[in-house]
């Protein structure tokens, strides 16, 4: 079976070595286009690229340069562009999506997944639609991602997904146009992250602010500067001090103490919440610069 793959952030690339390992013929690559990066000024390729390249393949950054009858089947992971129904129409296209849908459609499943308490973390393999992830599923696998930081929890999600794709393309039925069935369930979004969502409240349990912190971009205000919030870990004894204030290197929450163990304050390196403190003498902690 000749495939064409499409694809373009880090994740895709975990998926086309696979096929190449395991001997699929993938006769393009199509990715987005290079960019310019801001360190170098150097225009680089996409990683899915500078992998197709390596291993002698065809890559396009157009998919108006895609040649129709050079594949039969489409295989897409994090490509970063909807296709256009006047392609998908052509020929069978799979995508892999880090959730078991219908929960978490949309750009940010595993994000969403990792705020909620990795709820409906797995991987699905499915049919592309035009509706976005609302195709029927050949399997979904559901994957352990409770309390792992996002990288983690991706390394975990590729291995599965990974895996998944392998062993349906090995099968030798015609399971593409007979095996996929509809989805069940109500659906659920997962919209892309946003600095809102990075925000630790105090307002909030101290566990939320500790799966916020997973994402790795989490932050805090301490006198109107940022304050990234790199390691931290939970103290759930009750306490009654006022919300965001800082006692003996906790912050109290609505429900629990959100205990910082590595911080990184706006416009300085990283440093242990302890050593913060002795130099900056905050006593609270806020949502917002002011």
């Amino acid at each position: 079976m000749r495939i064409a793959f499409f694809g373009t952030g880090a994740v895709s690339v975990a998926y086309l070595e696979t096929l190449l390992d395991a001997g699929f013929e993938v006769t393009a690559v199509v990715t987005k286009r290079p960019k310019r990066r801001s360190r170098n000024g150097r225009v680089e390729p996409t990683a899915v690229a500078a992998l197709g390249e390596r291993r002698g393949l065809k890559v396009l950054t157009a998919l108006a340069d895609l040649d129709l009858l050079d594949f039969e089947l489409g295989i897409v992971v994090s490509y970063g562009r909807i296709l256009p129904d006047q392609l998908v129409n052509t020929h069978p296209f799979l995508n892999v999506h880090y959730s078991l849908l219908p929960s978490f459609r949309g750009a940010a499943p595993v994000e969403r997944s990792v705020l909620a308490g990795g709820v409906a973390a797995g991987v699905t393999l499915m049919r592309l639609v035009a509706e976005m992830d609302a195709g029927p599923i050949y399997e979904s696998v559901p994957v352990a991602i409770e309390d792992l930081d996002l990288s983690t929890a991706y390394e975990r999600l590729t291995t599965a997904g990974c895996a998944l794709m392998r062993d349906w393309l090995a099968r030798d039925d015609d399971w593409i146009t007979t095996a996929a069935h509809p989805q069940v369930g109500t659906p659920t979004y997962a919209p892309k992250i946003v600095d809102s969502d990075l925000i630790i409240r105090s307002y909030e349990s101290a566990l939320q602010g500790y799966r916020r912190h997973l994402l790795g971009r989490a932050y805090f205000y301490c006198d109107s500067k940022r304050v990234r919030l790199l390691r931290a870990h939970v103290d759930e004894a009750d306490s009654s001090f006022p919300l965001g204030s800082i006692v003996d290197g906790k912050i109290q929450t609505a429900r629990g103490m959100l205990v910082p163990e590595l911080v990184r304050p706006e416009g300085r390196s990283t440093m242990s919440f302890a050593d913060f403190l002795r130099g900056s003498r905050v006593t609270a902690i806020g949502t917002s610069p002011g």
